[in-house]
């Protein structure tokens, strides 16, 4: 077992932590109700987007851990910006890499490398969140059509997508996914709900939306288990979003306690700020080790649902306790509304119910537990 950064990993951290110094920091926290276009440019332009993608479209050939590696790095200086990054090596593209078609992987996948396609994922409905396999948005078969009728909500950057990621069920009661373009007739988007972090939401509409049969991802009997299996991966780009925003606050909030003098002294020299950081520190390097536990045992075979789920809740906890207690440590400042914490308080939260609720990941470990215990 071996804790050690390769030689490679070392330089993708370290490259990307660089980028994101010279690009990103000047304007980090200033895209709450704006797309980051401009950094999303320099992504592509760096090689940072689709860095989990195959070579053959574009992509850098890397593993999960070297992507997260890139998340980690960037968000800890700009987090809206280390979204796009991770969401182009371990969202729906991934997911096309793994299961999708030549046709599908050729369509799209050099796109998303280059920065000109987004792709988000559409699952949940009015009538299935948590419970994912109650969806009620269906699937006709028109000749090599096929005829997409429902609605999804929820759906993350969805303006400035190209294409959504749609899970629907078959004619045989399967549930599959099918990629649907943004510009497919029969397919509208309502004008979006904001959320506590000042990002859009949108609800997706299928009225005899008609799509190619070669749009198909998956949908034979295992389809939804296998896309599940993929999401157990996404659970990690989940919860390093929780572990940079915790880096950032962090780091924020030990600079500050070393600057900002009360009493004659340091904050940061009071016993009762102290071990706020030294709490902070341990819960972080905690949450970062699940992360990369279960992505390096992911790399040979399929992501455990155990590791991954213990990872997000983890993470998603140890995120928001971060933020907020680097938010105490800067006492008013970090609670008014231009302060970057007072924002990734916002946003942090929304993590915890974000790809699977920590409920039913808790739901989820605890059946594992009592079938197979803990080894």
């Amino acid at each position: 077992m071996d804790f050690h950064l390769t030689d490679e990993q070392q330089l993708v951290y370290e490259t990307a932590s660089d980028i994101a110094e010279q690009e990103f920091e000047a304007d980090a926290f200033t895209w709450e109700d704006e797309f980051p276009a401009p950094n999303q440019t320099v992504l592509a332009e760096q090689e940072l987007l689709g860095i989990g993608l195959p070579r053959e479209y574009g992509g850098g050939g890397y593993s999960p851990i070297e992507v997260l590696l890139a998340q980690e790095a960037v968000g800890r200086v700009c987090p809206d910006t280390a979204h796009i990054l991770s969401r182009s090596s371990m969202g729906p593209p991934r997911v096309i890499a793994e299961l999708g078609s030549d046709y599908l992987k050729e369509k799209y996948l050099p796109r998303v490398c280059a920065g000109d396609a987004i792709i988000s994922v559409a699952i949940s409905e009015s009538r299935a969140g948590s419970d994912a396999g109650n969806m009620q948005t269906s699937v006709e078969y028109d000749g090599d059509q096929l005829v997409l009728n429902g609605s999804k909500m929820w759906v993350t950057k969805a303006q400035q997508c190209a294409a959504f990621l749609v899970y629907a069920r078959f004619p045989d009661d399967n549930i599959g996914a099918i990629v649907v373009d943004k510009d497919t007739d029969g397919l509208s988007l309502d004008d979006g709900t904001t959320n506590m972090a000042g990002h859009v939401q949108n609800e997706l509409y299928f009225d005899d939306c008609r799509v190619p049969e070669e749009q198909v991802l998956v949908h034979e009997k295992e389809a939804f288990k296998e896309l599940m299996i993929e999401f157990n991966v996404e659970r990690c780009h989940n919860a390093m979003m929780c572990v940079a925003c915790g880096l950032n606050a962090f780091d924020k909030a030990l600079t500050y306690a070393k600057e900002r003098e009360q009493f004659g002294q340091p904050i940061g020299d009071f016993q009762g700020i102290e071990w706020k950081l030294a709490d902070m520190a341990i819960d972080l390097e905690a949450a970062r080790l699940l992360i990369y536990r279960a992505a390096a045992n992911a790399q040979d075979s399929d992501p455990s649902r155990l590791e991954t789920s213990i990872a997000k809740v983890k993470a998603n906890e140890v995120g928001q306790h971060v933020v907020d207690e680097a938010l105490q440590i800067h006492g008013a400042i970090g609670y008014m509304q231009d302060s970057p914490l007072e924002y990734m308080y916002r946003w942090v939260r929304g993590w915890k119910i974000a790809g699977g609720t920590v409920e039913v990941q808790r739901n989820g470990i605890a059946s594992y537990l009592k079938k197979y215990g803990l080894e």
